[in-house]
């Protein structure tokens, strides 16, 4: 296992960092406003692949083991497909993005989403290092891609960026076909009431899990549609700088959780998936809260020299978010707890419930602070979500308090692990 929590750490450290020479080429080459509008493209997507993964996501992690994988791939494309149809309409009559990007929105999205159906049941099947590839190669494809139109052809344009798009889902949809040929079984004759037993599985965890991660995704970035409104895209663009640096935090629990979740889905022993949580939470902690202070101490100048002009403000955007981003790491950990143990209603509740506090105070901060309102509202939302998701795990506790920090032994294993795994990389 802690050999694909390293790996999965290395894998998103990895992407984090490109991520970020994206950023910077993109804020370079377009300015604060194109980053706006990059940034908008970005989380649209996102908004429609969090909605794909109604039938799709982490309940397909945790049904691949209980069903044979193509009972559960095809019923995800389908739905797959017709929710970006419908979100087509549905960001033209609300005018989210441009109206040149939205076409592009909802066909990258189709693809990211059929791309995310295959790598989730590779990681049901406890395939984390396929998934990883998966991921990394979308990343690097669409950096090397933005340095060929930016830099090579001196096509430094909001269209170049959407090219990139296509370049680097399409191989990344090509990697994970291939790899879960490798890895699923066979395709077979399936009857009818087979596939709607599948689906209906698929529905009721997938509605029980993805309510949760809407509603999260609305706290996070419904500021992002908020600032466009009242302020302008260079807003956004700086927004979404900041909140892209102090995010890439959690790359440390998400790593963490990826392999916690896919572990605890196919693990009956409620105990021993307690006292793992735990320890893996106050590690995750301990990390983080190093890393923040790193960043929080970064001076404005920093964020101009990398940026550019007009992004000094990112670092104002990061401290605001910082308490929260910190304390969000119990969410992501404990919450995957109950993500793979099929209780999903505790993270739709606590996701809701600081979907709510959002947007009380965005409607309060963000039209008298602008980005830093966003930020402390946001912030805010992100510590009530994760202290609802404690008081649930706080009740179905059945190990003592002993069980918090990990023995000697327990230590040294860990350390050994660790060690071999990185040896033979």
């Amino acid at each position: 296992m802690l050999n694909k929590i390293i790996n999965t750490f290395g894998t998103r450290v990895a992407i984090a960092v490109i991520n970020l020479l994206i950023a910077v080429m993109v804020s370079r080459a377009l300015g604060t406003d194109g980053k706006g509008v990059q940034s908008l493209v970005l989380v649209s997507i996102t908004y429609i692949l969090v909605f794909a993964n109604l039938m799709g996501g982490g309940a397909l992690v945790y049904l691949t083991p209980r069903f044979h994988f193509q009972m559960l791939a095809a019923p995800a494309y389908l739905w797959a497909a017709a929710n970006s149809v419908v979100f087509y309409f549905v960001i033209k009559g609300f005018d989210l993005v441009p109206q040149p990007m939205i076409l592009h929105v909802v066909v990258l999205a189709a693809i990211n989403g059929f791309t995310s159906i295959n790598a989730s049941i590779l990681i049901g099947k406890e395939k984390i290092k396929q998934s990883n590839a998966i991921m990394l190669l979308q990343v690097v494809i669409s950096a090397l891609s933005l340095v060929v139109f930016f830099y090579i052809a001196g096509l430094a344009t909001i269209q170049s960026y959407i090219i990139t798009l296509y370049i680097a889902f399409g191989s990344a949809f090509v990697l994970s076909l291939h790899l879960l040929r490798r890895h699923a079984e066979g395709l077979r004759r399936v009857a009818w009431k087979e596939y709607r037993a599948a689906s209906y599985q698929m529905l009721h965890y997938g509605l029980l899990n993805q309510l949760a991660h809407i509603a999260q995704l609305l706290s996070f970035r419904m500021s992002y549609y908020w600032l466009n409104s009242l302020y302008g895209e260079a807003e956004v663009g700086i927004y979404s700088n900041g909140t892209s640096l102090v995010e890439s935090i959690w790359l440390v629990s998400r790593s963490i959780s990826m392999v916690q979740y896919a572990h605890i889905a196919n693990s009956t022993d409620k105990g021993h998936s307690q006292k793992l949580t735990v320890q893996l939470t106050l590690a995750a902690l301990v990390l983080s809260a190093v890393l923040l202070l790193v960043l929080i101490f970064l001076p404005p100048a920093f964020f101009v020299w990398l940026f550019g002009p007009g992004f000094g403000q990112v670092g104002a955007v990061i401290f605001s978010l910082a308490p929260g981003v910190l304390l969000f790491n119990v969410a992501l950990i404990v919450g995957h707890y109950f993500s793979g143990t099929g209780k999903y209603h505790v993270n739709t509740i606590a996701s809701f419930a600081g979907l709510v506090v959002a947007l009380i105070l965005y409607s309060m901060m963000i039209p008298a602070l602008g980005i830093t309102g966003a930020g402390w509202a946001t912030s805010i939302s992100y510590s009530f979500t994760s202290l609802i998701v404690v008081m649930f795990f706080a009740r179905e506790m059945i190990i003592g308090r002993s069980d918090f920090i990990p023995r000697k032994g327990e230590i040294k294993n860990m350390w050994e692990q660790m060690m071999r795994s990185i040896g033979k990389k």
